[in-house]
């Protein structure tokens, strides 16, 4: 595993807790930091300030939805706190952190094209808290019996908790949209944990409709077949189909969800900035996506937390993704200064 920048992974295991005992245990290091560094983060960001043993009351909740739909799972996350050697219920807090810690932040930019030769290219930029620039993220490619991925997970979290490519040709990436309530249901990263398992775009919606807990967006695309995106406000779903390009930032695209909270300034400006450069494009191709990437005007790549408000966090990493040929390109930190590598599953 490469130490500095965002580290590389390869694990294959014949189940569930295999493979979550074996990324444990590869991460144990950096786990333990990230438990540490994540408590200083939540107490000084949050708008709560609870203490982090205070949270495992909130996270507990969350226990029973997921042992019913996806006990598999849940058996995974215990295995990585065994092979980490750290205790479940504070392991459990990292991957229950956009339910039980009340940021409200706004991150990431997501966008498909189809380009002009007829390939489906995926783009999206990562953005949250400085701090994660290092030690934050991981790239794992791994194998599950016959089921292979290349998932970029926050650190602690469950695998595929930022964006991932499976080998039935499926690939995502997910933003946060800001909410008011939440159920007790199924936390944000075990459903996208859930979709490393989709044999296709049907079974990955089913898998985003089973008792969420937030308002949360994925984009989505299938091989060179299609893209979509699918919106989820409180287990209302809506979805978004296109034909040459899809731009999802941080508010919701279907108007009857549009209110004042949730409709930010920064998110609004992202994604018109997105749109502008894809409709001005002649032909669309990986640097088209770049291009995107890239773009200061409209802050899609960002460098420093806004001056204005903590709340709207730099950019810590870029990827673009060929569901089709089933590569993942990789860039550690803002991908106007930095190079992209390839990973191929």
């Amino acid at each position: 595993m490469k130490r500095g920048g965002i580290p590389f992974l390869e694990i294959s295991a014949k189940n569930n807790y295999e493979f979550g005992y074996k990324l444990g245990k590869a991460l144990k290091k950096e786990i333990r930091y990230r438990l540490k560094k994540n408590k200083i983060v939540y107490w000084e960001n949050s708008r709560n300030r609870e203490e982090f043993s205070m949270l495992t009351k909130k996270s507990e909740k969350f226990i029973p939805a997921i042992k019913k739909h996806f006990p598999h799972l849940l058996i995974e996350a215990q295995a990585m706190a065994n092979g980490a050697e750290v205790p479940f219920e504070e392991l459990f807090i990292l991957m229950c952190e956009n339910e039980v810690v009340d940021f409200k932040i706004l991150h990431c930019t997501s966008i498909a094209v189809r380009t002009d030769d007829g390939k489906i290219l995926i783009g999206h930029n990562e953005d949250w808290f400085p701090e994660c620039k290092k030690n934050g993220l991981v790239v794992i490619k791994g194998r599950i019996g016959k089921n292979k991925f290349i998932a970029s997970s926050f650190i602690g979290s469950m695998v595929g908790s930022s964006v991932s490519l499976n080998s039935h040709g499926l690939a995502y990436t997910d933003n946060s949209l800001l909410y008011t309530k939440m159920s007790p249901g199924i936390p944000r990263s075990f459903q996208l944990r859930a979709l490393l398992d989709a044999k296709n775009l049907k079974d990955a919606v089913r898998i985003l409709g089973t008792d969420g807990t937030t308002a949360a967006n994925t984009l989505l695309a299938w091989s060179n077949k299609k893209f979509m995106d699918v919106e989820e406000l409180w287990n209302n779903e809506e979805i978004f189909y296109g034909k040459r390009f899809l731009v999802h930032t941080n508010h919701p695209l279907l108007k009857k969800y549009d209110r004042k909270y949730n409709v930010p300034h920064d998110s609004v400006r992202r994604y018109k900035q997105a749109v502008k450069i894809l409709e001005n494009e002649e032909e669309l191709t990986i640097n088209s996506v770049k291009k995107v990437m890239t773009n200061h005007t409209g802050g899609i790549c960002d460098h420093e937390m806004n001056p204005h408000s903590k709340y709207y966090p730099p950019t810590i990493a870029s990827y673009i993704i060929n569901p089709k040929e089933k590569w993942m390109m990789v860039c550690h930190g803002n991908p106007c200064c930095h190079e992209y590598k390839k990973y191929y599953l």
